[in-house]
C-alpha cells in the first residue's frame, strides 16, 4: 500500500505541477523583478449569488491585455511574460476563482463557462474595453467562452484571443483528468502528502524536466502553495473533473460566430493538448492563425517564455 501511494503521488502531482502550471525557465531567460501592483476586486458570478474576491495584478499602459492562467497556475505563471507585455500594453493578470489568492468555494462552480462567466464580469467592472483576452490550457478555454460571453452582451469589449495549447475540442482524457475522476483519492493524496516535497519529486521523475535550468526555490514554493489549503485543493480537482463540459458539442458549434482576430499558439511536442487540436481550431475560429513553438511540451508560459513572448508581442503590435 505505500508503495501504491508513493508512486501514485509522484505519477498523478507531478502531472499536476508540471503538466499544467509549472515547467522551469528558459535558461536564457532574465528572471524579472516582481514590481507588479495589485488589487482585490469583488466580482458578482450570477444574480442571487454571494460575490467572490478575484485577486489581479495589473502593470503597463495602453490597450488592457487579461492573462488567464492554466489549471494549477495562477498570476505566478506569467511573471517572464507580463513584464515583457506591459513595455507597450496595460497587463492584467487574473488569478481565476479557486486559484492563487482569489477566493476559494467549496461549491462546483469551477467549469470554464463558470469562470468565464466571472472573468466577462471583471471586464465589465473595470470598464475595460478593447481587451485582448490571452489564455493557456484552460485558461485559454476560459478566454474563449468569456468572448462568446461577451459578443452575447454585444459590448464588443473583446477585440482579440491568444488561446495558448487550449484543450477546447473534444480529446481522450489526460492521465491527470482521469485520475481526478476518482471519488475519493484525488483529495487523500493532495491532503496527505507534503506540498514541498510532491513538488520536488514531481520535478526529479519527469524526464522532460532538465533541472540544470534555473529552477528556484521560490518556483517550488509558488507552484507548491495551491496545495497547502484545503479549498484550493478542492478548487483544482472540481476543476480538473470539469475539463471537459457536457454541452461541448454547443460550444463548438458558438466557435464559428466568434470572429475576433485569434492566435493559436502550440508547443509542437504537446502530449497533453495535441497540435490537431490547435490545428482544427484555426479552421472553426473565422479569423484564426496556428503558430507552432519548440523547446516545449503544454506549458510555454514556464518552459519556452521568450519564443512565446515574441509571439505574443507581434501579434499585439500587428493588427
Amino acid at each position: 500500500m505505500l508503495r501504491f501511494v508513493r508512486v501514485a503521488a509522484v505519477w498523478a502531482v507531478g502531472l499536476i505541477i508540471l503538466k499544467t502550471a509549472a515547467g522551469p525557465a528558459g535558461a536564457d531567460y532574465v528572471r524579472p523583478a516582481s514590481t507588479a501592483p495589485s488589487a482585490y476586486l469583488q466580482v458578482v458570478s450570477a444574480p442571487g449569488e454571494p460575490e467572490l474576491s478575484l485577486y489581479a495584478e495589473e502593470r503597463g499602459a495602453g490597450a488592457p491585455v487579461v492573462l488567464i492562467h492554466g489549471l494549477g497556475g495562477s498570476t505566478y505563471s506569467w511573471r517572464f511574460i507580463a513584464p515583457v507585455l506591459a513595455q507597450t500594453h496595460r497587463v492584467i493578470a487574473l488569478d481565476l476563482k479557486g486559484f492563487g489568492r482569489s477566493g476559494k468555494a467549496f461549491d462546483t462552480a469551477y467549469s470554464a463557462a463558470d469562470q468565464a462567466l466571472l472573468v466577462a464580469n471583471f471586464i465589465a467592472r473595470r470598464g475595460l474595453s478593447g481587451v485582448t483576452l490571452v489564455g493557456h490550457s484552460f485558461g485559454g478555454q476560459v478566454a474563449l467562452l468569456t468572448a462568446i460571453e461577451m459578443n452575447r452582451r454585444r459590448g464588443q469589449r473583446v477585440s482579440q484571443l491568444v488561446l495558448i495549447d487550449a484543450p477546447a475540442l473534444p480529446q481522450t482524457l489526460s492521465p491527470l483528468v482521469a485520475f481526478m475522476q476518482q471519488p475519493v483519492l484525488p483529495y487523500a493524496l493532495l491532503t496527505a502528502l507534503p506540498s514541498a516535497i510532491v513538488t520536488r519529486l514531481a520535478l526529479a521523475s519527469n524526464s522532460r524536466v532538465q533541472l540544470d535550468r534555473a529552477y528556484t526555490d521560490e518556483d517550488a514554493d509558488a507552484y507548491a502553495a495551491p496545495f497547502l489549503d484545503a479549498a484550493a485543493r478542492h478548487a483544482y480537482i472540481q476543476t480538473a473533473r470539469q475539463i471537459a463540459p457536457g454541452n461541448l458539442a454547443d460550444i463548438i458549434t458558438a466557435y464559428r460566430r466568434v470572429r475576433q482576430r485569434t492566435l493559436l499558439v502550440w508547443c509542437q511536442a504537446d502530449d497533453v493538448v495535441p497540435v490537431a487540436t490547435g490545428r482544427r481550431l484555426e479552421r472553426l475560429l473565422p479569423n484564426a492563425r496556428l503558430a507552432l513553438i519548440s523547446g516545449c511540451n503544454h506549458a510555454p508560459p514556464d518552459e519556452a517564455p521568450d519564443a512565446l513572448a515574441r509571439e505574443l508581442t507581434n501579434f499585439l503590435m500587428h493588427r
